[in-house]
């Protein structure tokens, strides 16, 4: 369970490009661009981690039927990250640079599919070690921040983040079918 866990994470972490490719590292002063890299981080961070305390509140109520609900938890997260795939490409679910403050909105819109899986992370055939699963959401989460800051807002850029967006909706898709039939 710790790779499927893993792979969670890695999809999760996708939600930091289309916010990061709209910050230019050439035009952003260096506090401006280091607050907005730390805002989208520890904004995955966050809503991760009251997802996790939401989900130690109300999720014991669903224990017998956990394979159905991380069936479903992770279906439709995948539709989101799918259908979010094409705003994407369109540019729609892209932000401007700007202010450092302007990325606090931008950083918690973008990981509510965070949230959303850190509920279904009470359940403990993913939640083996949540120090763990905090470290590689937040290493994954800042490796492809960086990556994308440094890449200009452009179509290709666009369609790369929307391919892999795609990727990962199909990635959670088969894991949904995972947890539903093992």
């Amino acid at each position: 369970m710790l790779v499927v866990s893993i792979i969670i994470l890695f999809v999760l972490s996708f939600q930091v490009m289309p916010v990061a490719v709209g910050m230019d590292a050439k035009k952003t002063p260096a506090f401006q661009l280091i607050s907005g890299i730390l805002f989208l981080v520890s904004g995955q961070m966050l809503l991760f981690l009251l997802g996790v305390w939401l989900g130690s509140h109300f999720m014991h109520l669903l224990i017998r039927m956990k394979t159905y609900v991380l069936f479903i938890g992770f279906f439709l997260i995948s539709v989101r990250f799918n259908m979010e795939a094409f705003k994407i490409r369109k540019g729609e679910r892209t932000y401007t640079e700007g202010k450092a403050s302007f990325y606090i909105m931008p950083a918690i819109a973008q990981a509510m599919n965070t949230f959303l899986a850190g509920i279904l992370f009470y359940y403990p055939d993913l939640s083996a070690n949540l120090g763990h699963n905090l470290i590689y959401l937040a290493v994954f989460s800042l490796s492809l921040t960086l990556l994308f800051v440094f890449i200009k807002n452009q179509k290709p850029a666009l369609s790369v983040i929307s391919l892999l967006y795609m990727t990962g909706g199909g990635l959670l898709m088969v894991i949904s079918l995972y947890f539903i039939f093992v």
